[in-house]
């Protein structure tokens, strides 16, 4: 299941990292301890590091006497099977994700027991290549128009915060530029009700309907193309589709690696949305 991630996920889907605590033990009865409590967590590939430096990176965002484990999976569906199995403790996703998954699984809740340095949330944009500089000024253009005029304020409340549990978000036709360009765009499903596939094979949701508006804003025609989570830096790069859906840190925090979320090649736009990561686990 490894690949080269963060969504996150990159998706950037952080991990979770703790131990008990007590009376000092012995050295043999402290590891034995250790290896009781340690937690493993699921997460989405990594797009742009190896994992050894992502565990690096990750456990120091936790206090010192923190520890766990780290199970790398290439996308949702993946991850919350390796959940139901038990093969991880908890999986690590955004606030929206896990609102949208304990609406519809009320085996699942949101762990908030361990303690971070910092609150760790992820911007929303798109990322291109570099050498697509026109493209991304157009992207950019027309996200900037949609914050000013109100119309990303509109579809978070559609899609996002006033969707009802047992509603799945809308499919979003995409709009036709008779003689425009056709840019292929990656969706991969693994973040509802943002990035969501429906059971037809349908894409829908947040990030779609986003797209949607920028197409009408920069007169392109969008084709969106299902990838894994964890070949979108792949597939763009590779010129088999044009645009992706991506996440990128804050940038007040220097915690991370400068390429932690943002392969070589690789330019990202202006975010259209801010989430914040959690964990979920079984109950």
């Amino acid at each position: 299941m490894k690949k080269f991630l963060s969504a996150v996920a990159s998706a950037l889907l952080v991990g979770t990292l703790f131990v008990g605590c007590g009376d000092s033990p012995s050295k043999d009865q402290s590891n034995e301890q250790q290896q009781q409590s340690a937690v493993t967590v699921g997460m989405i590939s990594s797009l742009n590091m190896s994992e050894q430096k992502i565990n690096a990176t990750l456990q120091s965002m936790y206090a010192s006497d923190h520890n766990g484990n780290f199970v790398y999976y290439d996308n949702l569906n993946s991850m919350l099977m390796g959940l139901n199995s038990d093969s991880v403790d908890e999986i690590s996703t955004y606030k929206s994700v896990a609102d949208y998954l304990l609406a519809r699984d009320q085996n699942l809740k949101l762990d908030d027991s361990h303690k971070l340095k910092l609150k760790l949330e992820d911007k929303f944009c798109c990322a291109v290549k570099s050498d697509h500089k026109e493209l991304l000024e157009q992207i950019n253009s027309a996200i900037k128009s949609m914050k000013e005029d109100g119309t990303l304020r509109t579809l978070i409340g559609q899609y996002i915060n006033d969707l009802k549990k047992d509603e799945e978000p809308a499919v979003v036709e995409m709009p036709r530029v008779e003689g425009a360009d056709t840019l292929k765009v990656a969706v991969t499903g693994d973040l509802p009700p943002l990035d969501l596939i429906r059971a037809d094979g349908t894409p829908a949701g947040f990030n779609t309907a986003v797209l949607a508006e920028i197409s009408k804003r920069i007169g392109k025609n969008f084709e969106l193309v299902s990838v894994d989570s964890a070949a979108r830096a792949s597939a763009l790069s590779s010129g088999k589709v044009d645009i992706v859906f991506w996440v990128r840190l804050p940038n007040s925090t220097d915690m991370f690696p400068v390429d932690f979320d943002r392969p070589a090649g690789i330019d990202v736009s202006d975010y259209y949305f801010i989430d914040e990561i959690v964990h979920v686990t079984k109950k």
